[in-house]
């Protein structure tokens, strides 16, 4: 999976500079222009609706063999915006299709034409995204999509249920309706924990990806690529062999802030959700034994493989939070090991809604870009702790921790011995404390 998202981002970034790029087609239009994205090829005017009759382009990567996922965009399929996005979606290795719109319905038409036509069209059916400007068709025909992108579009209804969505604002856009649309359907997400980001360019007007050719427009254009790349890619696999084939078969998956897949299983179904993130260089196996353990005592348990890029262990445990809540977990504790509690620590701080309560097991002070000791200044939560007396620099960082921490409710205990990280719970004693800990902040 790695290798297969290197590749796609290696056709946005490892090309030669933009600046001596021209391109040919109205696709030149767009801000971001990728050298040879105009060589996309193209199977035009297809179709997909009679009466009127409505049609659709689509288009690939010249050389790509075989069924690609696919982002449909809706709208005047020739207009130098649609072209423009199209080549540059192709050249980063995903198929395109720019249909034409009439009515509210013509979207539905185009995803159910696309999905029943699939295999002649060279998509993959099961993996298929949408991105709109200006206008987004209502949220019940998003429905079964990977992911949804929406450029400074007027939003309502009800997030829930929505796919993964990527909300573009213009911050100058002259219709203050549009924003205002925006903020209240973020604000209800939020509330829903729902998988919905907002990206803000702030001094830019409505149709900012067709001009002035800013840096900013330029980065949300390629963070909108890497969101549907991701999206788009196929599901991570659960690898750990400590977890069952039924284990397995439960697995989570979902991303970071930044794009990044990530997958765990989930154990139970109780309403009190539990994350566990392991230690360096570690996986879920530090965790499964717990976890099930966990599970049988009626919490919903969430062990997964964090990131290995210790610089983004606390986006990790953010998103595995959230990823959580949406999965039912009325109420979530984290708990982590080692680099993994630092994650917690850190991520606990972090969410717009901290966690119910937050178990430390051998945090380190700061790792990298990663200060725990400023991060909770601002935790409110619950937070206990632990560290082994012998375990240097983790007992002192310990109670450097707590000292630290803003929560009124906080607990450190440093125990005699050398024990690290989650190998503290072997101790029934220890082990004991913990699960008091957890029942009496989600009870």
């Amino acid at each position: 999976m790695k290798v297969v998202l290197a590749l796609l981002a290696a056709a946005v970034v490892a090309v030669p500079a933009a600046g001596a790029y021209r391109n040919p087609t109205p696709g030149r239009a767009v801000v971001l222009q990728i050298p040879g994205m105009h060589r996309a090829k193209v199977h035009r005017n297809v179709v997909y609706r009679s009466g009127p009759r409505l049609r659709m382009d689509v288009y690939r990567p010249r050389s790509a063999r075989g069924p690609l996922p696919a982002v449909l965009l809706g709208g005047r399929k020739g207009s130098p915006q649609k072209i423009g996005w199209a080549q540059l979606i192709a050249a980063s290795g995903m198929s395109a299709v720019a249909f034409d719109v009439r009515s509210e319905g013509d979207a539905s038409a185009a995803i159910a034409f696309v999905r029943a036509h699939a295999r002649k069209l060279g998509i993959d059916a099961s993996r298929l995204c949408t991105l709109w400007f200006s206008t987004v068709p209502a949220l019940s025909q998003l429905n079964g999509l990977r992911c949804a992108v929406a450029y400074y579009a007027s939003l309502g209804g009800d997030p829930a249920g929505v796919p993964p969505m990527l909300i573009v604002k213009a911050g100058r856009d002259e219709n203050a309706g549009i924003n205002d649309s925006i903020d209240r359907f973020e604000a209800a997400a939020r509330e829903l924990h729902a998988d919905v980001r907002v990206v803000t360019n702030a001094a830019a007007r409505h149709g900012f990806d067709l001009g002035p050719r800013t840096a900013r427009t330029r980065s949300i254009m390629r963070e909108t690529l890497r969101f549907l790349r991701a999206r788009l890619a196929r599901p991570l696999r659960v690898s750990d062999f400590c977890a069952s084939p039924a284990e397995r078969a439960a697995a989570l998956r979902f991303f970071t802030a930044d794009d990044r897949p990530l997958v765990g299983v989930q154990l139970g179904s109780g309403p009190v959700g539990i994350v566990l993130a392991h230690g360096s260089g570690g996986s879920l196996c530090e965790w499964i034994g717990y976890a099930r353990e966990l599970a049988a005592a009626g919490y919903r348990v969430l062990p997964y493989d964090a990131g290995s890029e210790f610089n983004g262990v606390g986006l990790d445990a953010e998103s595995a939070t959230e990823a959580l809540r949406r999965a039912g977990a009325q109420k979530v504790v984290v708990m982590g090991s080692s680099l993994g509690a630092l994650a917690v620590l850190v991520a606990g701080a972090a969410l717009p809604v901290q966690p119910d309560a937050v178990v430390s097991l051998s945090a380190p002070a700061s790792v990298g870009y990663l200060r725990g000791l400023e991060s909770v200044a601002h935790l409110h939560a619950p937070v206990l702790l632990m560290a082994a007396q012998d375990d240097e620099p983790f007992s002192n960082d310990a109670r450097s921790l707590y000292a630290a921490a803003a929560s009124t409710d906080k607990h450190v205990q440093v125990v005699p011995g050398s024990t690290h990280g989650s190998g503290l719970l072997e101790d029934p004693s220890l082990k004991a404390t913990v699960w008091s800990f957890i029942a009496s902040r989600t009870g």
